[in-house]
C-alpha cells in the first residue's frame, strides 16, 4: 500500500510537469540559472492569471424596443422595408444572435434612409421614420456594446486561459481581416455614416468565434510580463554577487552573461518578440475595444503597455550590468 502510495505521489507530480506550458518552463529555467549563478534562493512565480470577462449580466445593455404602429407598417411594403421587420418579429427573429441582430440594426436604418426619399410614403408615416431613425442611430453603440461582451463568439475570441504557442504567435490574415470588418462597422455606424456603406459582421462570426486569438495573446503579454519582473527583482536583489572590476574574479559574471545570451536573448526574446509584433498587427483594428457604453473596458491595450515597460526594465538591468562590468553584451 506504501508504495502504491509513492508512486502515485510520484506521477502527480511528474503530471504537473507535464501539464505546464513550454513557455513557463522557460522563464522557470531562466530564473533557476540565475538564481544559481547568484548562489541565492530564487525568487517564486506567482501563479498565471487568466483573462476573464465579466457575466453577461453585468455587461449587458437594456435597449428599449421600437415599434412602428400595425397599419403603418403595411404601407412600409412600399420601400421594402416591411418584409424585414416581420423576419426580425417571426419566431426565429426574435432568437437572433448579436451578431444578426446588429446586422439587422443596420438593414433597418438603411431601410429607413430608404423610405424617407420614396415618394409613395406618406408625409405622416416619414416623420415617424425620421423619429424612429433618429433612436436607433442613438442605439446603434448599445447594440454592438452588447455584440462585443455578450455574444458567445466574442466572449470566446476575448477570454484565455493558455500561452500563445511559440509556433503560432501570429494572427492569420482572416482574422485580421475579420477584425477589420468589425472595427469599420462599428467606426462607421458611430460616425453616422450611410447604413448602406456599412458592412455587415455576420460573415465574419465564425473566423472570430473558432480563431481564438486576442484573449491568448492577452493572457501571455499579462503573464510574460509578471514573470519578467519577477527575474528583474532577482537580478537586482543579488546584484552584489555578481563582482567586477580588475583583479576581481568575474566567473560569475561570465556565467550569467551566458545564462542572458542562451536563455533570454536565445530563447525568451524571440517569443517576446512574436508577441509585441502580434499586438501591433491587430492593434488597428482594435478601436471597437475602448470604453463605451457598459462601463467595461477590455484592457489589451494596458497589458502590452506594461508588457513594453516589463521588457524595458528587463533590458535596462542588463545594460547597467555589462556597463558596470566593462563588457559587451554581444556573444564573445
Amino acid at each position: 500500500m506504501r508504495i502504491i502510495t509513492i508512486l502515485s505521489t510520484t506521477f502527480a507530480i511528474a503530471g504537473c510537469n507535464w501539464l505546464q506550458s513550454p513557455i513557463d518552463d522557460k522563464f522557470d529555467t531562466y530564473l533557476t540559472r540565475i538564481a544559481n549563478v547568484q548562489d541565492s534562493q530564487s525568487f517564486q512565480f506567482e501563479p498565471n492569471i487568466n483573462i476573464i470577462v465579466p457575466d453577461k449580466r453585468d455587461l449587458a445593455i437594456t435597449i428599449p424596443n421600437t415599434t412602428i404602429g400595425l397599419l403603418d407598417s403595411y404601407e412600409l411594403r412600399k420601400c421594402g422595408l416591411f418584409n424585414l421587420i416581420a423576419e426580425k418579429n417571426s419566431v426565429l427573429g426574435k432568437v437572433q444572435d448579436q451578431f444578426r441582430n446588429f446586422d439587422y440594426q443596420i438593414q433597418v436604418i438603411d431601410g429607413i434612409e430608404e423610405c424617407l426619399v420614396h415618394p409613395s410614403i406618406s408625409v405622416g408615416l416619414k416623420e415617424q421614420l425620421a423619429a424612429l431613425l433618429a433612436t436607433k442611430r442613438a442605439q446603434i453603440g448599445a447594440h454592438f456594446t452588447n455584440l462585443v461582451f455578450t455574444s458567445e463568439a466574442m466572449r470566446a475570441q476575448l477570454i484565455g486561459y493558455e500561452w500563445l504557442e511559440a509556433n503560432r504567435a501570429t494572427p492569420s490574415p482572416q482574422l485580421i481581416q475579420a477584425l477589420e470588418h468589425i472595427d469599420a462597422a462599428y467606426q462607421d455606424a458611430d460616425d453616422k455614416v450611410s447604413a448602406k456603406n456599412i458592412n455587415l459582421v455576420t460573415p465574419f462570426q465564425e473566423v472570430i468565434e473558432k480563431e481564438r486569438f486576442l484573449g491568448i495573446l492577452s493572457f501571455s503579454m499579462l503573464n510574460a510580463s509578471l514573470k519578467l519582473r519577477t527575474v528583474t527583482k532577482q537580478l537586482e536583489a543579488f546584484d552584489k554577487q555578481i563582482i567586477c572590476g580588475q583583479s576581481r574574479d568575474t566567473t560569475k559574471f561570465q556565467y550569467l552573461k551566458n545564462v542572458f545570451q542562451n536563455y533570454y536573448i536565445d530563447d525568451l526574446q524571440p517569443y517576446l518578440a512574436k508577441l509585441d509584433s502580434s499586438f501591433m498587427q491587430l492593434e488597428p483594428t482594435l478601436g471597437f475595444l475602448v470604453p463605451n457604453g457598459s462601463g467595461y473596458h477590455y484592457p489589451i491595450h494596458q497589458y502590452h503597455s506594461e508588457f513594453r515597460q516589463a521588457i524595458l526594465q528587463h533590458v535596462d538591468y542588463w545594460k547597467s550590468l555589462f556597463k558596470r562590468c566593462g563588457a559587451n553584451p554581444n556573444r564573445d
